[in-house]
């Protein structure tokens, strides 16, 4: 009895003495990068097999400052949290490795883990149990194989053990976490304003625009399943689709009450908001992407690189093109078609018959937006184009720089022209002055979209919202170009985002990116803008 109380008081004491350390290091609020992602680059990604490794995944991921500077760079802490694993040898001749853990304010727990380091600069590891703060610098990048780089994870488990880097099992299912989207995501989900975020599955989404109701409940598409969402962002309901599906459009018929699933295979089967299943049709043309639709049709790529026009209902076809190439960038306007290619080439088609009006060459991909007029802008290296819908270029403004694949544009009902050319967004007036106002927008990657959103009444409480497939979602004012409020959460060259705050009169900014939905209140995210 002595000895099982004994053992009773030294766990209890154990117990307390391990909570009481944890509560000295505090909760994690905030999530950095070890390193500044401005100055160094990944150069291989969590889950990247490695032929190196016999083909296993990697672990984490692999930051790199370049030959001349990363070797002795400072690694620094990526939040708040207590030291659970510490040792400049934890690599052997792959260097030192730490490991910390971080304890959330919902009491979850995460470890985050970087490897290749030395303490060879004057740097000394800190002690296993020491409490670290974000930004603390915990040791310097040592010189690794192949050569000098940091190594950098995040998880979920494994406090004190350093593990391999690699392994011939699903990280994930091993309790790793994909490192950059962990951060982005958790300052995404702290951001003012943040409602919600819907968990899904696919990191390649949006697969398509969802279908967004008056209600603010959603239908999406992911990995092959379609998701009801709450206006919340509860996922009310999943289904799984037989066939690989490509987009999604509003059902003409019943708008508010479902929504017609657009199949790879040229099926069109019929969703509603309840999830409930209906007929499926055929309509003989097999489509390989998401669908383009304006106020009569519908346009869709094919699969031999051809195009496809539909009514809205998706019955017959109303015509179709081949050989106008595997399709980069598109856009719809009431009179034109605009398809860059794969191979450079510029096309562009009427849109009630489909014929070709023009084909140009461009160095690189660029943007395409419709203007109100029924004019296609186009913002390529060789300057801001429109073209008539008889097929006619003709230089939309002459004081634009270059753009390319970056750009992104968009005129609205007023004349006003928002032009963003990869670096910077810059407003040009309608009666071709010089520009209003240009906004610098550094570290902007991937493809890029505008949209613009009223606040109040008139064009001067307009927000201008520039969202990329990385993730960056950044609200600009109409009347001045200052930002109202910068985020990013997780996407890369895979992913689609998708951004909507109008359609659902609630006043909820909603972004679909990556594996995610997330809300925020409109107004408290525009801060002063709102």
């Amino acid at each position: 009895m002595r000895t099982a109380l004994i053992v009773l008081l030294m766990l209890i004491l154990f117990t307390s003495v391990s909570l009481s350390a944890q509560t000295q290091c505090g909760y994690a609020d905030a999530l950095d990068f070890p390193v500044d992602p401005a100055r160094f680059v990944m150069t291989q990604d969590f889950g990247a097999p490695s032929t190196r490794h016999q083909g296993r995944y990697h672990t984490g991921e692999d930051w790199y400052g370049g030959l001349s500077s990363s070797l002795g760079e400072p690694v620094r802490a990526v939040a708040d949290g207590r030291v659970t694993f510490s040792s400049p040898n934890g690599w052997g001749v792959d260097g030192g490795v730490i490991i910390v853990e971080h304890t959330f304010r919902d009491e979850s727990v995460a470890y985050s883990m970087v490897g290749h380091l030395t303490d060879q600069t004057g740097i000394a590891f800190p002690p296993v149990f020491s409490c670290v703060r974000r930004g603390d610098v915990l040791a310097a990048i040592g010189d690794a194989r192949p050569a000098p780089h940091l190594h950098f994870e995040m998880r979920i488990n494994q406090p004190d053990i350093p593990g391999a880097g690699y392994t011939f099992e699903d990280p994930t299912a091993l309790g790793h976490r994909r490192p950059t989207k962990f951060i982005l995501n958790f300052g995404a989900r702290a951001a003012d304003g943040f409602l919600f975020a819907a968990d899904i599955a696919d990191e390649t989404g949006s697969i398509a625009a969802p279908i967004l109701f008056s209600t603010g409940d959603m239908i999406a598409l992911d990995a092959n399943r379609a998701l009801g969402i709450s206006l919340d962002g509860r996922v009310l309901w999943r289904v799984a689709l037989e066939r690989e599906a490509v987009g999604l459009v509003p059902d003409v018929n019943s708008p508010n009450d479902g929504a017609l699933i657009v199949y790879a295979d040229g099926g069109v089967g019929r969703i509603g908001a309840d999830g409930a299943r209906g007929v499926s049709r055929d309509t003989g043309v097999p489509v390989s992407a998401a669908p383009l639709i304006d106020n009569e049709r519908i346009v869709m790529p094919t699969p031999d690189g051809g195009l496809v026009a539909f009514d809205l209902g998706l019955t017959a076809p109303l015509w179709t093109r081949p050989d106008v190439g595997n399709p980069v960038r598109l856009a719809l306007t009431d009179a034109l078609v605009g398809v860059i290619a794969d191979d450079g080439r510029i096309i562009t088609l009427d849109v009630v018959t489909g014929a070709v009006l023009d084909t140009a060459m461009l160095r690189e991909p660029g943007a395409l937006a419709a203007a109100p007029s029924g004019d296609l802008l186009v913002y390529a290296r060789g300057g801001l184009w429109a073209i008539e819908p008889g097929g006619e270029w003709r230089l939309r403004r002459e004081d634009a720089p270059p753009g390319g694949a970056g750009a992104a544009l968009l005129e609205t009902a007023d004349g006003t022209l928002y032009a963003f050319d990869g670096a910077a967004l810059r407003a040009y007036p309608p009666d071709g002055g010089g520009a209003l106002w240009e906004s610098a927008l550094p570290g902007m990657t991937g493809v890029s979209a505008l949209a613009a959103y009223p606040v109040g009444d008139g064009n001067d409480s307009r927000i201008v919202l520039l969202t990329s497939s990385y993730g960056d979602v950044i609200a600009v004012q109409a009347s001045g170009g200052g930002v109202c409020n910068r985020i990013r959460v997780y996407g890369d060259a895979r992913s689609r985002v998708w951004a909507d705050v109008g359609t659902a009169d609630d006043g909820v900014l909603r972004i679909h990116a990556a594996d995610q939905v997330i809300g925020y209140d409109w107004r408290t995210f525009l801060g002063a803008c709102g």
